[in-house]
């Protein structure tokens, strides 16, 4: 079943405020399944199940499932979905509020979800800062967004590309068309990998090397020197 024909039979209208542009095309889910290089052990966190469309990709490859879901009106929807789907395991609560401590312990733990662009620095800054150890993390995106998170010159630097940088390297998977998506967005989405680095983990902490680079940014025309003191 398409993703318009699922949102028509459970009569779910998309809220603008939650960011929802859902993936339309399933050949794309697939695409970013088969680029994630998914195996029978891992343990994938998804975040924003939405129709479940890239869900169910996942499940055809992976050990387990972990899905968030902010929207209760898609309980139904999925429950029907993914009913007799023994390796998928829906939480409907706000992913930013979910303790990621009590994964620790997951040999094979992985993320991957398409993000909604509100919350997309905040989705990252939680992960790095309070997930126990994972493999790696494959999100989607706006576009802009996501070329700022790469930027390598000082005028496109932000404090979560400097962030991100530092704990992990980060590198393109794919683009995708606006054209994808239901409703249509104004901007077309990429695909990025984060890979860990995490002997600088032990050597700073994320939380406060955060703060710092915050500070630092704050007012970027006084030196770090005078930031600091402020």
């Amino acid at each position: 079943m398409k993703t318009s024909e699922w949102l028509k039979k459970y009569d779910i209208r998309l809220k603008k405020g939650l960011g929802q542009n859902f993936l339309s095309n399933s050949n794309v889910a697939h695409e970013i399944v088969r680029k994630s290089e998914i195996d029978e052990n891992d343990v994938i966190i998804e975040i924003g199940t939405g129709n479940g469309i890239l869900t169910e990709e996942i499940s055809k490859k992976a050990k387990k499932v972990i899905t968030f879901e902010i929207d209760e009106r898609f309980k139904p929807l999925l429950e029907e979905r993914f009913e007799g789907s023994k390796n998928v395991e829906i939480h409907f609560e706000d992913f930013l509020n979910t303790d990621l401590s009590k994964f620790k312990g997951i040999s094979k733990l992985k993320y991957i979800a398409n993000i909604p662009y509100y919350i997309s620095s905040k989705i990252l800054e939680k992960i790095f800062i309070e997930s126990p150890k994972f493999e790696y993390a494959i999100f989607m995106f706006q576009k802009e967004f996501g070329q700022r998170l790469m930027a390598k010159s000082k005028k496109s630097y932000s404090p979560l590309s400097i962030f991100v940088q530092t704990y992990c390297t980060v590198e393109k998977i794919m683009d995708v068309s606006k054209n994808n998506f239901i409703p249509i967005p104004k901007v077309d989405s990429v695909i990025l990998k984060f890979n860990p680095v995490y002997k600088y983990v032990k050597e700073i902490d994320p939380k406060d090397f955060m703060k710092f680079v915050h500070i630092c940014f704050s007012k970027r025309r006084k030196t770090i020197k005078n930031n600091l003191k402020e």
